[in-house]
């Protein structure tokens, strides 16, 4: 753990005359390294609330005992209804064990695991933070829920996206109607994987005996012909469990609208749409989408780097975006780039957690201060106060710097408010 620390803090060090004789801001390398996603599926009496969380290897601090290294973490889920109380949540405490320090430091390693909560239908606010018991550090995000009043005899449930497990586990939370279901939890998929996987339900009491259509169309605006198909599903019981995986090999790295349309013939009986990402590995970007890569870098790149990139021959791409890079390791004697790996994940993670109807996670204010600055040592956030607009201050104590951001337009894209640098010296405090 103290070699960890020491490596971040060489990184800054190096960092710091590079970036600044440029003017370009310093990015912190602190990580982020717990996500969440959820759905809401009909239950036998109220909905079934499913919160998923992943936690990386790296993003637990842990103690040795015998030979084994531990992690002790609390993940505590609140749902919060109208006038900002609590109307239920839940918390649960877990062990996490691991052979050896190399395994605690693996940057491709994690766990997940999920929380369930009856939840009566209407619209609530989820606030999850995972808190670290061996060093106290606590991690908050926060997320909308739509528990839907269900239609039992012809509905649809939420969208779960899911990854591609062979063989399920009858005493594995991730395990439906005989299927293993296992969560990606971020919305951030990975493109090289070739399928996109969603699991969901149909509600269909009403048409018991009967054949219901179930269409799938993945779309993107700026991107010519949708992914369009058809599933049809006999209808032998109340609830039909649906699992599926679509190729996607050709579509490019960009958000795209997953929308389901469950059919009785031509009538409409439900709709579903639900949003994620692809990301690609950075040779399949550059491979893709040049343009969209270099674009990428906007927080990070010098002007007359970002020429040099545009202006090199296609053959040459490639090499020229991996010189880049390479010119920004901190750490050129090993063969990990950490403010590469950092600065991508954060990329994802502002997709995530950022996105608004028509901007991506990390060309959003939230996402650029995100990126540049990490995750805020404290977020204070103003939601629902009347004759208000929504609001949120973020503060970073060590870096000192404050960010204030409004949602004027009540569209969830929170603009940032002066001072733009997050340094209330300069001006009047918030």
């Amino acid at each position: 753990m103290t070699k960890y620390f020491l490596l971040i803090t060489c990184v800054l060090a190096l960092l710091t005359p590079l970036l600044v004789a440029e003017e370009v801001e310093d990015i912190n390398l602190a990580q982020s390294r717990f996500f969440i996603d959820h759905a809401v599926f009909a239950d036998s009496i109220n909905n079934r609330l499913e919160v998923y969380y992943k936690i990386f290897n790296d993003g637990l601090n842990y103690v040795k005992k015998g030979d084994k290294f531990v992690a002790d973490y609390e993940v505590n889920v609140i749902i919060i209804g109208d006038k900002e109380k609590q109307v239920t949540g839940k918390s649960v405490e877990k062990t996490y064990m691991l052979d050896s320090y190399e395994s605690t430091r693996l940057e491709t390693g994690y766990l997940i695991n999920q929380i369930n909560i009856p939840l009566t239908p209407g619209n609530y606010g989820l606030v999850c933070k995972l808190i670290d018991h061996n060093s106290n550090e606590v991690s908050t995000i926060e997320a909308k829920v739509n528990s839907y009043s269900f239609n039992r005899s012809g509905d649809l449930a939420d969208i779960e996206f899911i990854q591609e497990k062979a063989e399920p586990d009858e005493y594995s939370p991730f395990t439906k109607a005989g299927f293993a279901v296992l969560p990606t939890v971020e919305r951030s998929l990975d493109g090289e994987l070739q399928k996109l996987g969603f699991y969901t339900e149909v509600y269909a009491a009403g048409y018991l005996g009967q054949t219901l259509n179930l269409r799938y169309r993945i779309e993107n605006k700026r991107r010519g012909e949708p992914i369009d198909s058809v599933i049809m599903l006999k209808v032998e019981s109340p609830v039909v469990s649906v699992r599926e995986f679509v190729p996607i090999v050709d579509l490019y790295q960009e958000e795209y609208d997953l929308r389901l349309t469950l059919l009785s013939g031509d009538n409409i009986l439900a709709e579903r749409k639900t949003r994620f990402h692809l990301k690609w590995t950075v040779s399949s970007l550059v491979k893709n989408d040049f343009e969209y890569a270099v674009s990428q870098l906007r927080y990070i790149i010098k002007k007359e780097e970002k020429k040099e990139l545009l202006d090199a021959p296609d053959s040459l791409r490639l090499e020229a975006f991996e010189k880049f890079w390479k010119d920004h390791d901190p750490t050129p004697t090993t063969a990990r780039n950490e403010l590469r790996d950092e600065y991508y994940r954060r990329i994802r993670y502002a997709n995530q957690y950022y996105s608004t109807t028509n901007r991506e996670g990390w060309g959003t204010d939230r996402g650029m201060v995100y990126i540049k600055y990490g995750e805020p040592d404290q977020i204070e956030r103003h939601p629902f106060e009347m004759d208000t607009k929504p609001s949120q201050i973020w503060y970073y104590y060590t870096q000192r710097r404050t960010f204030a951001f409004l949602d004027s337009r009540g569209d969830g894209d929170y603009q940032l408010q002066y001072p733009y640098d997050g340094d209330w010296r300069s001006g009047v405090g918030p």
